[in-house]
């Protein structure tokens, strides 16, 4: 991947023709951050005041030139930060490069904490994501509906900031991380809107893609000089902001882990016990649930972070995009919406993908949408329009698509209750009546809840009911961007009780409802009824043999519960890759009628293969069970002349008793790499029933050889382990300077996969063998991955040490060791400069050397005297430390820049 390069000009250049869009972000109570990009000339200014015609404050900001593909140093990217401004308070401002003026535009800076925006008490926000396609007129067509959407409801004299104070990017601003697609995309479609409404985003996947990933983002965007009550992430890749009462939690799906997870409890700690805060909103790109492309969501924004957020009672929604659609939900017994916002990017209909109607999805729609979230501050309410600009099968005009809302201290609805009166034992099928809605507020029925248990304290639930008023899933008719609605005519006050879906004796029911204000009413009373003559049980067959392998003749047993008790109900068995009713069964024989029992095979099966047993009835080739896979034949045994390989000597891999059929072959795949998965690193076919295979030329790691059947992923017999290599593990750490009590992040790839692999930290230039470690901690051996080091693993100590892994509980290194120095916070307190950068030691002395560290790669250093003298400059550096000698310099004070992702400044004292 190509770097990015910054460099601070100091001299103007002559301006060419260009037309200058000013970008607006980080903008807080008394701050905010405007910039625009050039393609020539270097200078950055601003001109301000409260007036249109009267911009009496000049800004002078700075610019860095950043280079990629097809831009040879012609991209200026102009920032200036506007500080001291009046909270809540409108500005008009214009930007200058060279010559060139853009037309006056407007602001606002955010209210004071808890505090409204606008006159009436409210404040006001956008949410849109997944920008990503620059060829194609999309997204600006969404942010063109939205200016007009905002003029339509609050007037069409007023600038969009009058209304609206910020725009949140859910992600996927750009399609790959270059500045062609931050130019061409995130800034130029955008800018109907991003001169007058700040623009905070959020990283998606595809911010770390392209020839620069990441570290495009981290040079046009600011967002770790954000903190919420003197909580930073120093990091771009998530922050809190708070706007108002409103306190936004954006987070990354994509750089999920303990140091994220304790940045957010410690935002949600402050945000509990802030009375300036009512309101707590999430985002992350990868979304909390998606009814398309199953699966693909953030596992730890479901399982992590949105349990933790619903512990406070000012959590209100979640927000995620990544799927290019629009869906929204509730949470099932939380007072918190999940939406997704996927904006205008690469076309996601129905039948395109696997498909899943969820219970906690009220509704996902195929089209381009946007959110305009109304929060009135005086009266706790929240309010959310969405509104459609269509798809390329069908546009509209901003059509209102949903609403939903929250408002504050509302009562729930009346308890409700199930109205059939049981008498006398009951038949299936049953229908469940509840009672009709019932509230002293204005609102709707949202959702019904009915679940029915063996027991009175439902601590087992049988069966269960979960149904909005609405359910929008699947395609209507052929439209593909259409969703039905298939809860249209349903009753969900009633419950149906299938015939044979619950057993014969005493069972519980209760119903609840849910108003469309996210209020749960009590429990109806329990009514409990008797039923009688069902047949109920999941059908299931098992075999006889665990690990569902037989040696040719063995005797194999099926067994079968809850089968139908017609006397023609029959087991078959058949090779894989057989159609029964087309092929004919291996063997097959009847269960004669019993619910329950096993069928004998005594003889076996004579010819290896895999096979499968599967459950029919009614003497034909409906299967009522899932089918059972299992192996016959000799079992393979696999062997290694060596455990360990140099670099570049071939592999032999021995086996023995292989079944020796058509298309088996032995597979070398990583560790941490299941068949099928990924493709193999090296393979080859099997032609006899002993024999070896070599392997040449792979590369290093720890790997593992199998033997599979017939061209297919199906394993058979034991793995055998080898390493190729010296030092395999590819070990890293988060920074190579840290506080005491800052916690350590490490990373790897290739470890051995042993479950007692660890990492351990020893003093600077210590023997594992021989002395003693500071501490050790387990990661469940996986073979990629990361741990956070835990608080009592830490060194207490200032001083420098290393961290390296080892396998197996031995003291055998398998990774390179990684140097760290921990900071007393003194220490670390005098070297400071900036969120990202460290110096230090400062004051230091003419015999000693100083250290520079960045979070981000530094590019170039200089260093000046009090007179601005260049006295030293390296360029290039390309590394995140660097040690600047300083022997030569006299006593006094120096300056020196730092040029990352952004320009740093500080002094450097020599006593």
């Amino acid at each position: 991947m190509r770097k990015l390069f910054f460099l601070t000009l100091l001299i103007g250049y002559s301006c060419f023709s260009q037309t200058l869009h000013p970008y607006l972000q980080n903008v807080t109570p008394t701050s905010i951050y405007v910039n625009w990009k050039t393609s020539s000339n270097s200078e950055t200014i601003v001109e301000y005041g409260t007036s249109s015609g009267n911009l009496n404050v000049t800004v002078t900001g700075n610019t860095n030139i950043f280079t990629d593909t097809g831009y040879p140093g012609n991209y200026y990217y102009h920032s200036a930060k506007l500080i001291n401004l009046t909270a809540n308070t409108k500005y008009y401002y214009r930007i200058k490069t060279g010559s060139q003026l853009s037309t006056i535009k407007s602001f606002k800076t955010l209210p004071n904490p808890g505090q409204a925006a606008t006159a009436d008490g409210h404040i006001r926000f956008l949410i849109m994501g997944d920008n990503q396609l620059k060829n194609e007129p999309r997204y600006d067509s969404l942010v063109s509906a939205a200016k007009r959407k905002i003029k339509e409801k609050w007037g069409a004299s007023l600038s969009p900031d009058d209304n609206i104070s910020m725009t949140f990017m859910v992600g996927d601003q750009v399609d790959v991380g270059t500045l062609d697609h931050y130019e061409n995309v995130h800034f130029k479609k955008n800018r109907e809107l991003s001169g007058n409404i700040p623009i905070q985003t959020t990283v998606g996947n595809h911010e770390t893609y392209g020839t620069l990933g990441m570290n495009s983002y981290y040079s046009h965007f600011y967002m770790s000089e954000l903190t919420y009550q003197g909580i930073s992430s120093n990091t771009e890749n998530y922050y809190a902001q708070q706007a108002g009462n409103v306190l936004f939690i954006s987070m990354s799906s994509e750089h999920t882990g303990s140091a994220q997870l304790t940045w957010l409890q410690q935002v949600l700690a402050a945000a509990q016990n802030d009375n300036t805060v009512d309101w707590i909103f999430s985002l992350s790109h990868r979304p909390y649930q998606a009814e398309q492309y199953v699966g693909d969501i953030s596992n730890w924004v479901r399982d992590t972070a949105v349990p933790l957020l619903t512990t406070s009672d000012k959590y209100i929604m979640h927000i995620g995009a990544h799927h290019h659609l629009y869906h929204r939900g509730q949470l099932k017994n939380q007072k918190a919406y999940q939406i997704i916002s996927g904006g205008t990017a690469w076309d996601q209909y129905w039948s395109m993908s696997t498909e899943q109607d969820f219970e906690d999805v009220q509704k996902t729609i195929s089209n381009w949408m946007y959110q305009i979230v109304d929060i009135d501050v005086t009266n706790g309410k929240m309010d959310v329009e969405s509104y459609s600009i269509g798809s390329v099968l069908k546009r509209k005009n901003n059509q209102l698509m949903d609403t939903f809302h929250r408002y504050k201290n509302k009562q729930k609805p009346n308890k409700p209750s199930i109205t059939n009166t049981f008498s006398a034992p009951v038949q299936l099928p049953l229908t469940l009546t509840g009672s009709a809605f019932s509230t002293n507020e204005t609102e709707l029925l949202n959702t019904t809840q009915f679940v029915v248990s063996k027991f009175a304290d439902f601590n087992t639930i049988e069966k269960e009911s979960y149904r909005d008023f609405e359910n929008l899933f699947g395609k209507y008719g052929t439209q593909k961007d259409s969703t039905v609605n298939i809860n249209l005519g349903v009753d969900i006050t009633k419950m149906e009780l299938l015939a044979n879906s619950l057993d014969n004796g005493i069972h519980y029911a209760k119903l609840r409802h849910r108003d469309r204000n996210l209020e749960w009413s009590n429990w109806s009373d329990v009514v409990s009824f008797e039923v009688i003559n069902s047949n109920v049980g999941i059908t299931q067959i098992s075999l006889n043999n665990t690990n569902n392998v037989y040696a040719i003749n063995q005797s194999i047993s099926v067994n079968y519960v809850n089968a139908p008790t017609t006397s023609n109900t029959w087991i078959g068995i058949y090779k894989e890759g057989q159609v029964p009713g087309i092929n004919g069964s291996t063997l097959w024989s009847y269960t004669n009628g019993t619910t329950s029992g096993t069928n004998n095979y005594s003889s076996g099966i004579t010819q290896a293969g895999r096979y499968f047993a599967a459950l029919f009835i009614n003497n034909g080739y409906t299967e009522v069970a899932t089918r059972v896979y299992f192996y016959v034949g000799p079992v393979p045994i696999l062997s290694t002349d060596l455990s360990e390989y140099p670099l570049g000597q071939n592999v032999l891999v021995s086996y023995t008793n292989g079944p020796n059929m058509t298309n088996d072959w032995i597979g070398i795949y990583k560790m941490g790499i299941n068949a099928g998965d990924a493709p193999s690193t090296s393979w080859q076919y099997v032609t006899t029933v002993n024999g070896t295979k070599t392997f040449s030329n792979l590369p290093k790691g720890y790997y593992y050889a199998q033997y599979f059947i017939q061209n297919s992923n199906n394993a058979i017999g034991d793995k055998v382990f080898f390493k190729v290599g010296d030092i395999v593990t590819e070990l890293w750490i988060n920074s190579p300077v840290y506080d005491l009590g800052e916690q350590i992040t490490a990373s790897w790839t290739d470890a051995p996969g042993i479950v007692k692999d660890w990492l351990g930290i020893y003093n600077e230039n210590d023997n594992p063998n021989s002395d003693p470690l500071i501490s050790y901690q387990y990661f469940n051996g996986v073979a990629q991955g990361s741990a956070q080091i835990t608080n009592v693993n830490m060194p207490t100590v200032a001083g420098n040490y290393f961290i390296v892994m080892f396998t197996n509980d031995s003291y055998n290194e398998v990774s390179n060791r990684v140097e760290f120095q921990m900071m007393s916070p003194l220490e670390s307190e005098g070297f400071k400069i900036d969120n990202g950068i460290k110096l230090y030691p400062n004051p230091s002395n003419n015999n000693k050397q100083t250290f520079i560290q960045c979070d981000y790669p530094i590019d170039e250093i200089e260093l000046f005297d009090m007179a601005g003298k260049l006295l030293y400059a390296t360029k290039n550096v390309n590394n995140n430390k660097y040690s600047l000698i300083t022997q030569d310099l006299a006593k006094g004070m120096y300056i020196i820049k730092i040029h990352s992702r952004k320009l740093f400044t500080a002094k450097l004292i020599i006593e």
